[in-house]
Order: C-alpha cells, then sequence, then structure tokens
C-alpha cells in the first residue's frame, strides 16, 4: 500500500508540472523538457528503491519461517507442526505426541496461570510448631476449547508434594486435582457443566484462592464444617437471572458424588480421637480417601445481588453417608459479603446435620464414632488504606496500586460429640484473629496475624473436670502471590 501511494504522488506532481504551464502561462519548451525529464529519473529512483525493500522484505520473512521450523524453543514450532495436518485435510489421528489440535490455537486460547503461598507459623507453647511452610502451589490452566465448550482446571501441590511430614503440625505433601471442568455455554440463565467441581458450598469455599484473601488461615468453619477445599465429581448445570438493570440471581446445581459411606467394615475416622471427632466432614471428602458411596449428592447455591456491592449466598448440600441408604448428612450455609469504598464485610455460617438411624443409631456399631450436629460461623471486616506519606517516600514501593488492610476475624465452631466416656459433650473452639497485610499490587501480599485460640469443653480423658479450657495462639507470616 504504502509503494502505491508513493507512486501515486510522483504521478500527481509530474501532471501537476505537465498541466500548470497550460493553466497559469506558457513557459518555454525548454524549461518544460528539463523538469520533465527530471521527474521520470526521480520516478525511476523511486521504483528501484521499492523493488530492493520488497526483496528485502521477502528475505527476511523466508529466513524467519526457516529458524521457526527449526528452533524447537519458538513458540510458533508445535503449533506449525499442528497446522499442517490439518491444511492437508488429515484427521488429527494421522498426527503424533505434538500434532494435537489444541496446539494450534496455544497461546490465543489457552491461558497457563496459578498461585503460591508460604507461611512461618508459630503456635505458643510448643517447640516443634515453628515451622516454614510451602503450603500450596497452584498451577491452572483454562482453555476457550470453541465458542461455546470451555475447559478449566486447576492442580493442588500442597507442602512440597511429598507423602511425608513436612508442613506445620506435620501435615503431609500431596498432589491432586483441585477441580477440572468442561463447560458448554447455551445462554445466560442455563449452561452445562461436567468433571470435578468446586462444590459451591458456601461462597469461601469458590474464593478460597490465597491472594484473595487478607489473612493467612482458613476460617474454622470452612475447614471443619464446609471442608474446603470441597471438589467432587459430577455435573449439573449453572447460571445467571437478571430480575432488574440493577440486582441479579447466580445459581449452580449439581448431582455429585458425595461424601464417603460409612460401612460394618470400613470407618473415615478413629473412634479414640477427639480430633478426627472434629474432622469428620473433612475427611470423608471423596476426593480425600478412595470414593465407596454409589449414592449421588445434591450440591447447590443461590446467590442474591440487590445492588452492586452486596451478595448474600445460600447453599446446601444433602446426601447419604452409610451403605444402608438411611443416615443423609445435609450441610447448609448462608454466606454474605458487601462492599463500600475501601469497607468490606464478609462471612459465614453453617450447619451440619447427620442422621444416626440403624447403623448409626445409638448403640449402633458405629454410634460411638459419629458425630451429631455441627455448626460454626466467622465474621471479618476489612478496611483497605494507603498512607500518602509512604507513597511521597518510596513511590517505587507503594505504588498506585499498593495497598494496606487491616482485619479482624471473629470465628467460632461447635461439635456435638458422640457418646463416647472419653470425649462426651460438645466440643467447641472460639477464634479471634486481628492481622495486617500489604499488597504490593493486588496479586501479591504479605501478611502478618496473631491467632487468639480458646478450647471449651474438650475432655481427653474420663479423669479431667467437664468443660476444661485450652488455649493454643498462634503467630504467622506469609507471602502469596498469583503469577
Amino acid at each position: 500500500m504504502k509503494k502505491y501511494f508513493i507512486m501515486f504522488m510522483c504521478l500527481s506532481a509530474l501532471l501537476f508540472s505537465t498541466v500548470c504551464p497550460v493553466v497559469y502561462g506558457a513557459e518555454a519548451d525548454e524549461d518544460l523538457k528539463a523538469k520533465v525529464a527530471a521527474m521520470e529519473k526521480m520516478l525511476m529512483e523511486l521504483k528501484g528503491q521499492l523493488k530492493q525493500q520488497a526483496e528485502t522484505t521477502k528475505e527476511l520473512e523466508s529466513l524467519r519461517d526457516d529458524v521457526k521450523g527449526i528452533m524447537p524453543g519458538n513458540e510458533f514450532y508445535w503449533a506449525k507442526k499442528a497446522q499442517e495436518l490439518q491444511d492437508k485435510g488429515l484427521a488429527p489421528y494421522f498426527g503424533k505426541q505434538d500434532t494435537k489440535p489444541f496446539l494450534r490455537r496455544f497461546g490465543r486460547n489457552t491461558y497457563i496461570g496459578g498461585y503460591m503461598d508460604h507461611e512461618l507459623e508459630f503456635d505458643a507453647g510448643s517447640q516443634t510448631n515453628k515451622t516454614f511452610d510451602q503450603h500450596r502451589l497452584i498451577p491452572f490452566i483454562y482453555s476457550d476449547v470453541s465458542d461455546r465448550v470451555k475447559f478449566a482446571t486447576e492442580i493442588e501441590i500442597e507442602h512440597g508434594g511429598t507423602n511425608t511430614q513436612g508442613g506445620v503440625n506435620g501435615d503431609r505433601g500431596e498432589i491432586k486435582i483441585e477441580f477440572a471442568t468442561i463447560d458448554f455455554l447455551m445462554t445466560d440463565w442455563l449452561n452445562y457443566r461436567a468433571g470435578i467441581i468446586l462444590s459451591p458450598l458456601g461462597k469461601f469455599n469458590l474464593v478460597h484462592d490465597s491472594p484473595l484473601q487478607d489473612l493467612t488461615d482458613r476460617p474454622m468453619v470452612s475447614t471443619n464444617i464446609i471442608p474446603t477445599t470441597l471438589s467432587e465429581s459430577g455435573m449439573g448445570f449453572f447460571g445467571t437471572f437478571y430480575p432488574t438493570e440493577m440486582s441479579k440471581i447466580d445459581y449452580e446445581i449439581y448431582a455429585v458424588n458425595g461424601f464417603q459411606s460409612v460401612s460394618v467394615n470400613t470407618s473415615v475416622i478413629n473412634d479414640t480421637s477427639v480430633g478426627d471427632i472434629e474432622n469428620f466432614i473433612r475427611n470423608s471428602r471423596g476426593s480425600k480417601d478412595t470414593e465407596n458411596n454409589t449414592n449421588f449428592a445434591i450440591v447447590g447455591r443461590v446467590a442474591y445481588s440487590p445492588f452492586l456491592g452486596l451478595e448474600l449466598g445460600l447453599s446446601t448440600h444433602t446426601g447419604y453417608v452409610d451403605d444402608d441408604d438411611s443416615n443423609r448428612m445435609t450441610i447448609k450455609a448462608f454466606d454474605w459479603t458487601y462492599q463500600k469504598g475501601p469497607f468490606e464485610l464478609v462471612g459465614e455460617y453453617a450447619h451440619a446435620s447427620i442422621e444416626r438411624d440403624g447403623l448409626l443409631a445409638n448403640g449402633g456399631q458405629k454410634s460411638d464414632v459419629m458425630s451429631g450436629d455441627m455448626w460454626g460461623y466467622y465474621i471479618e471486616p476489612r478496611y483497605h488504606f494507603m498512607p500518602q506519606f509512604l507513597k511521597d517516600l518510596a513511590p517505587t514501593v507503594f505504588k498506585e496500586d499498593s495497598t494496606f488492610t487491616a482485619v479482624l476475624r471473629w470465628g467460632q465452631i461447635d461439635v456435638n460429640s458422640p457418646t463416647n466416656v472419653a470425649i462426651e459433650g460438645d466440643v467447641r473452639r472460639t477464634r479471634l484473629t486481628p492481622g495486617i497485610n500489604w499488597r504490593y499490587t493486588e496479586d501479591t501480599v504479605f501478611k502478618a496475624e496473631y491467632q487468639i485460640n480458646t478450647e471449651h469443653g474438650r475432655r481427653i480423658n474420663a479423669g479431667d473436670p467437664r468443660g476444661t479450657d485450652q488455649n493454643n495462639d498462634s503467630l504467622l507470616f506469609s507471602v502469596t502471590t498469583y503469577f
């Protein structure tokens, strides 16, 4: 296009110099001939330069194509090999391991990222729980397979990924699929999803990523009552309605495998451990151990946002937890999220009820290891601020998108323990956590917090007085970032 423009300008100049003498008065023939000759010479020189430029461009493009074909590290190398099959009209089956169809779209339709966090914890009164912990490394892959088909997965690597004690409190490492879903988009209010689904039980389970949180540890209710991260294999539907211009309703509903079944020969918990009783729900996740429940559970959530800045959510998870299909566990949750300017208020309440008939009835073979009702909640106000004097003092460190957050979380859980002599009665835990963090950017955050933990009603053996309180405070530092 550029060369045609130059030729047009030259011809225009030539025409102008030819016509002007006729219109505005004749000049000497010698002068006219001299000007025409000069313009013709200039035009020939420009043609030569354009031809040389075109040849040089062609050589560079040929060289670049050769480099793409011989350098495996080039971003177009794999895509080119996959494209060759399609250009020949051959099915993908004619290719090899390096000609998968998605490679043609890599970089345009597929996105790779993730997050990691690293923690340091000091537990009061403990000489062993002063530990650095590479808690999580979560790579993820998202892909727009087509206009309607979407794929997403996150892979959870905890405590280094090895099955050895390396984390805080001797936690063992593990590698598992956090979620892996195929979505088929139909319309705003109805879409299909299948795979390992991040269960919509409460808000926190859906937005639990460490860089999104202002405190290091997760709320107790989101650990013991709603066992975050709760991932279950299943399928179902999701969508959004817009009742008014300002409001919306989001929903998700799925049939999933559910929690493990308790049977005569197997148990997911140890009947002599207080900690196992409290962690019954968490330890019986299907993604935690071998799935043995052949009865589907139903999980769903409805979230209503009457205006921008407020969301209220109701969710439930219900399914059988025994082989006789006579004992159903139902978890109900209510969550709220509110924001006005720099102030946020988030929280969640959950209640779990477990039926106790037949096998799990009082006096049954597993009754001494089954919890009754369990509940918990947390309330968390947050305030974001950024002192101007810090931005003036170090503008390259405290940037426009840097911010501090002051946060305070109050949480409580209550476990109705089974009728076991050693651990009779309720076990209630409360936790008050003041903290502060600094976000260098929205993606990267440094956190510091102090946990004031109190345990009520713990009875380790028959000789302990009823209602013994135990304190176990903790000081935590952590850093986390998306990448």
